[in-house]
């Protein structure tokens, strides 16, 4: 038997921004996660960090992703001093290109208070050479940023056992034990693990916790492929062409994604989507084409059924939590997260209605920012 004072089911970055947040407050936690490190969807993403305002956000989804890129600047210097990983955490701007400018989202924008600008044609050819002349018109927000994704959660994972944490890997949680309305352990194949608290950050994989909670909202997997190539091109924004994107690196390096593929718990990557974002990347950067693709893998995103992110306590019982959900934003609003837990299970004020993230209704809320 294993006993903490939290346990934390799923080690991708949400679950390890989330024991990282309590460890610092002294908490023991321990993390369990039914695979090796480094595998799924935290570590296959892209890294981009969207800029934002929290104080100025329109709604809880745009807070998490505001409060978010407020948060990262500190959080990457504070792991480097405690690792000594850099995460890659640079502010590189930005490049949205757009058929036609849209007045709605620049005025939330504005009421955002992001900085962004306006790009035409003459413009977008003379600062952005290297974009393809059949785009012309774009948006750029020089607060955009990124980070490297495996290199963010080395540092959390060696920043978390630095503070204690007890992290668990090849453990598959097979069940909750319940007696009335408390979590009293989880069923491994390892034993049983007991805690005072739980929290189930599990992306795609949550459903047999939410069915054993008969909570009504379905998280499932959507498969994103992306490619890696190397290019002596001198990029340096982030270049967004509706869920396409193109994160040029500091070491030639350029990563190119996504699809997204209905297509249940299959890991696999296809010479299809190979040509697709090679071509997708063609288009939008002609000179790309000399580039040399040296990898490509893909990521489970958890996509939920009510278009949201499930966050907060489980109303079935006082002491299980989730945190799951995030699709295309794990990462990027992962310290926002991992904050709202925080402040969830110390009794703490949240800066919105903490139980809007476990409303099981749809709602067709949409983010500034989509990829």
């Amino acid at each position: 038997m294993y006993s903490q004072d939290i346990i934390i089911v799923g080690a991708g970055v949400i679950g390890l921004s989330t024991a990282y947040t309590l460890a610092k407050s002294k908490i023991r936690v321990s993390l369990v996660d039914q695979y090796l490190p480094f595998r799924k969807a935290s570590w296959a993403g892209a890294g981009i960090i969207p800029p934002g305002n929290p104080c100025h956000a329109k709604n809880p989804v745009d807070w998490l992703r505001a409060k978010s890129a407020q948060l990262f600047p500190e959080l990457s210097s504070e792991l480097l001093q405690l690792t000594g990983i850099n995460n890659g955490y640079t502010v590189c701007g930005g490049l949205e290109l757009t058929q036609e400018f849209d007045e709605m989202s620049e005025q939330g924008f504005q009421q955002e208070n992001i900085n962004f600008k306006r790009v035409d044609a003459p413009e977008l050819h003379s600062s952005f050479p290297h974009i393809s002349k059949k785009f012309e018109k774009a948006i750029h927000f020089q607060d955009m940023a990124q980070i490297r994704n495996p290199r963010h959660l080395k540092a959390l994972t060696k920043a978390c056992i630095s503070l204690g944490v007890k992290i668990y890997n090849d453990c598959k949680i097979t069940g909750l034990l319940r007696k009335g309305e408390k979590i009293i352990g989880l069923d491994s194949e390892s034993g049983v693990f007991t805690a005072d608290q739980f929290i189930i950050t599990t992306g795609c994989w949550s459903g047999i916790f939410l069915k054993q909670e008969q909570i009504d909202v379905n998280i499932f997997p959507i498969k994103g492929q992306m490619l890696l190539l190397q290019s002596s091109l001198k990029l340096k924004e982030i270049i967004l062409n509706g869920k396409m994107y193109i994160v040029p690196r500091r070491d030639d390096l350029v990563l190119v994604g996504s699809t997204e593929e209905d297509v249940g718990f299959n890991p696999s990557t296809s010479s299809d989507a190979r040509d697709l974002l090679f071509k997708t990347a063609c288009d939008i950067i002609p000179d790309i084409e000399k580039a040399k693709i040296i990898d490509q893998w893909s990521g489970l995103r958890p996509a939920s059924s009510n278009g949201r992110p499930l966050i907060g306590k489980s109303p079935f019982s006082e002491n299980l939590y989730f945190a799951t959900g995030h699709f295309r934003q794990g990462l990027q609003t992962s310290p926002a997260t991992a904050m709202v837990i925080k402040s969830l299970l110390l009794g703490e004020k949240t800066e919105f209605n903490p139980g809007y993230f476990m409303h099981t209704t749809h709602q067709d809320t949409k983010s500034l920012f989509q990829s």
